[in-house]
């Protein structure tokens, strides 16, 4: 997503990407305002800047001065769909795996899903070279991630759990809603389990942190089997019976998820060190790919009690 376009990349050839087409105008509401009338808010500068407020817009993120608009950086949502993409090839059987903190995921064999903090956007990717919208849903305010698994889509959001059904890819339709605390909740499934964290420190404005594990058997009555609490839990992935749990500053952590209801006390290692923001696993390849504040980290997961690491591509921020 390029602002307010959805860009398609060739990227056959990794070291050397090719543009192919820019489908415009398809994520309209990157800011919430109408600042001027046809114009888009393209650059914004973080300052320290201390202001005092009057009791009554307290909670309010941003506020005009003397001409200038000053906002929240750490609750502004600046772009519609911003980061965790889901990348990879568009031949069939060959999609990219998207982490649990994605915005994007490609599922329904030729369609691509995105959503924004209140909408769900389907793109057809018939011609992959220039994908077209084709629908968009309404679904509700705080929505944050998208996970596909089968035929629907597990949407995350600040007041729960959306379960999709994707049997006609243009036209998702609830299911349900686990509903829980407000709380930022990344969401991974595997078979009949989802697995949902909740933190605390963002704009979400909640003092939980905790793994939920919930019974989706049922897709209609999703069902809370067990609660663990946990440090500052985002990004989760799930590989050989095992869950792949990112820990903020407190690194990764590997839990044995072959009895869910001991899950808390079966850790199986926990890497620290740095900060862990999302996870993918890669099962056929044994590989865990750990995205953090400092850079991208890959593990060998042969051993899950015994990670090791392989390579890490520094980001200096």
């Amino acid at each position: 997503d390029n602002y307010v376009d959805l860009v398609a990349l060739d990227i056959s050839m990794p070291a050397n990407p090719v543009y192919l087409s820019r489908t415009e105008n398809v994520f309209p509401n990157a800011f919430p305002f109408d600042l001027v009338q046809g114009a888009f808010l393209v650059e914004y500068r973080a300052t320290p800047t201390t202001r005092t407020v009057p009791c009554n817009q307290a909670n309010n993120w941003w506020f005009w001065e003397n001409g200038t608009l000053f906002a929240n950086r750490m609750d502004a949502a600046f772009t519609t769909a911003n980061a965790g993409n889901t990348s990879g090839s568009l031949a069939p059987n060959a999609v990219g795996v998207g982490g649990s903190m994605a915005r994007f995921t490609i599922a329904a064999t030729q369609y691509l899903y995105v959503v924004d903090q209140q909408k769900l956007r389907v793109f057809n990717l018939a011609q992959p070279t220039a994908p077209t919208m084709d629908a968009v849903v309404e679904i509700g305010w705080g929505i944050e991630t998208i996970f596909p698994h089968g035929q629907n889509l597990f949407i995350g959001a600040n007041n729960g759990m959306y379960i999709y059904s994707i049997a006609n890819p243009l036209q998702p339709v609830q299911l349900s809603l686990f509903q829980h605390a407000m709380a930022c909740d990344p969401v991974y499934v595997d078979g009949n389990i989802a697995y949902v964290t909740l933190r605390d420190g963002t704009d979400c404005q909640n003092f939980i942190n905790q793994l939920d594990v919930v019974d989706i058997s049922n897709l209609s009555n999703p069902r809370l089997i067990r609660t663990y609490p946990m440090h500052n839990p985002h990004g989760l992935s799930i590989s050989n019976g095992h869950l792949y749990l990112c820990e903020n500053t407190q690194g990764l952590k590997v839990f044995d998820i072959s009895d869910i209801n001991r899950i808390g006390e079966r850790l199986r290692d926990h890497i620290t060190g740095f900060t862990a923001y999302d996870v993918i696993t890669i099962s056929q390849n044994n590989l865990g790919m750990v995205i953090g504040k400092d850079g991208l980290y890959q593990f060998d997961i042969s051993n899950p009690q015994d990670l090791r690491q392989l390579s890490v591509i520094q980001i200096n921020r």
